[in-house]
């Protein structure tokens, strides 16, 4: 790496930890979203206490729904809580590592951005342009107010897919759609949604450039693109793709959360309780709506008057493409679009149109580069356009500074001890009645349902229970657990018989009469070992045939 661009990225470093300062030293979490902020610090715990545990990928969390578990990681991706659980070894506060997990998502953000704008424009164009991605305002926003975690950290995976992408177009090497691939494989790890929107956005992207070029060959690159991200992600994404049929998926739907009723127009907020984000964070998204607009169309009267000018010609045809995915990611907010939600399949399920925002944002800030470049071409021997770069990014920083001063904190205090998740039964096996389940938290874990005898647990830990049983005649045992696929018992070492309490779903297991020790454990169903070995064989596979194109 030179020095310039080492000395650029440091910048950057620096400048995300001035930004995130507040959350680097304050021991809370900063979010006005109250519930998911009790969701994401209880999976982190969870999680990282599971990985305590010697479980190499955790798949349960034993707190949710008063102790009985959830499957809640078939569903949720991984990624961004190995990242809070490698914080944590050098934090006491599992908040810091949460915390830290979201600077680094900024940092990654930036320096993507600056490597990818340096395709373009001169490094200290790169450099200005990332630095306006830090500061700028809807990532502060994201940061500070929305809360939303995982969504959040995988913005750092956007810059990387477009640089590679961008890179096979230039020079038709087969390795950069390999690292796009990766890429988009850490992205689907990442925010399973997010990876889902990007599809349309790789899509577009290779689609542009196989019209504006003429080489029908880039098109190939989307299924390879695609394919090597699901195959590096499969540990992930082919258990959650089988297994989603045992979980409420659908309850989004029928609970309210339809993306029509987050539309910025139709205004529908009447539809939402008070106090609800949405309501009260409307006017905010309309502001960045109406922002966009406006430069989009400050950079479309740029590429205009530019388009003769040799220097911007290739860099005029990438800003065209994100002046495109920029509009349209604004047309998916307005109910006009109700169309394609309905229509293309699992759209529906992206619930809220404002997560294209992530989207737009990411263009706004690329197309800004050429602006800041003009800028810097048109007056070379004045000093007047370095004025209003200091003026531009100040105003940045004083809205940031809003958001980062007024924002809900929930403190140590506040979120530990963990609190359980039982409102959202979306992790909840689909065979459990959610109103016949005994919803005290103190109640014992073993209970003898029929028969005589003792049962003593000696290990409760996320994915593995270890019980002493005394029988003084056969008897029935109820273990405070949801039976899920995955579930294995082993009486005194032999597999024993799992069944399912109706209506709670509980794991009952008959004893005969005797001395015995049950373990129960939480172990991988075929579809979650093989996905692991598809996982590890396509990384193999990858390391190999880019050592292959390295030789080469």
């Amino acid at each position: 790496m030179k020095y310039s661009t080492f000395f650029n990225i440091s910048l950057l470093f620096l400048l995300s930890v001035f930004i995130m300062f507040r959350q680097l030293i304050i021991p809370g979490y900063f979010s006005c979203i109250i519930q998911d902020t009790f969701d994401y610090t209880s999976w982190s715990w969870q999680f990282t206490e599971a990985l305590k545990e010697g479980a190499i990928y955790p798949r349960w969390t034993p707190l949710s729904y008063w102790g009985y578990g959830s499957p809640c990681f078939i569903l949720i991706a991984p990624l961004a809580f190995y990242l809070v659980s490698f914080f944590s070894i050098f934090s006491d506060s599992l908040i810091l590592a949460m915390n830290c997990t979201k600077f680094l998502s900024l940092f990654l953000s930036a320096t993507g951005m600056f490597i990818f704008v340096k395709e373009f424009h001169p490094p200290k164009i790169a450099l200005m342009t990332a630095i306006l991605y830090v500061l700028f305002p809807y990532n502060i926003f994201g940061l500070y107010y929305s809360g939303t975690f995982g969504s959040m950290i995988s913005l750092m995976w956007f810059a990387p897919i477009f640089l590679f992408l961008y890179r096979y177009t230039e020079n038709e090497q087969y390795n950069h759609i390999i690292y796009a691939g990766v890429c988009y494989g850490g992205l689907i790890l990442t925010h399973l949604i997010n990876a889902y929107m990007f599809l349309f956005v790789i899509g577009s992207f290779m689609l542009f450039f196989s019209v504006t070029k003429k080489n029908p060959k880039y098109l190939f690159a989307i299924p390879l693109t695609i394919m090597i991200g699901i195959l590096t992600s499969a540990a992930y994404v082919i258990p959650l793709l089988y297994e989603k049929q045992f979980i409420n998926t659908e309850i989004f739907m029928k609970e309210g959360f339809h993306f029509a009723n987050f539309f910025i127009i139709p205004k529908l907020l009447n539809n939402h309780p008070s106090g609800s984000f949405w309501p009260v964070y409307y006017s905010e998204y309309l502001f960045y709506v109406a922002l966009y607009l406006i430069l989009i169309t400050l950079f479309s009267l740029q590429i205009l008057k530019s388009r003769h000018m040799k220097t911007m010609g290739n860099i005029n045809k990438v800003n065209i493409f994100f002046i495109g995915i920029a509009l349209f990611s604004i047309f998916l907010l307005f109910g006009i679009s109700s169309f394609i939600w309905n229509f293309i399949p699992f759209f529906k399920y992206i619930i809220y149109p404002y997560r294209w925002l992530h989207i737009t944002t990411f263009a706004i800030v690329f197309l800004s580069a050429s602006g800041l470049f003009l800028l810097n071409n048109t007056f070379k021997t004045q000093k007047r356009h370095h004025y209003f770069i200091v003026f531009l990014f100040l105003l940045f920083f004083i809205l940031d500074c809003r958001y980062i001063g007024s924002t809900c904190i929930f403190t140590e205090k506040d979120l530990i001890p963990i609190k359980p998740i039982n409102y959202n039964t979306i992790h909840m096996p689909v065979w459990v009645d959610y109103e016949r389940i005994d919803k005290n938290d103190n109640k014992d874990k073993v209970v003898i349902v029929s028969g005589e005898g003792k049962a003593k647990v000696i290990q409760w830990e996320s994915a593995d229970r270890v019980i002493k049983i005394m029988a003084q005649q056969s008897l029935t045992l109820r273990i405070r657990t949801f039976n899920f696929p995955g579930w294995q018992a082993y009486m005194d070492g032999i597999p024993t018989e799992i069944r399912t309490e109706e209506f709670t779903g509980a794991i009952l297991i008959n004893i005969p009469e005797g001395k015995h020790r049950l373990v129960i454990k939480f172990e991988d169903t075929p579809v979650r070992y093989y996905s692991k070995v598809i996982s590890l064989v396509s990384l193999l596979g990858i390391v190999f045939m880019l050592a292959l194109c390295k030789k080469k």
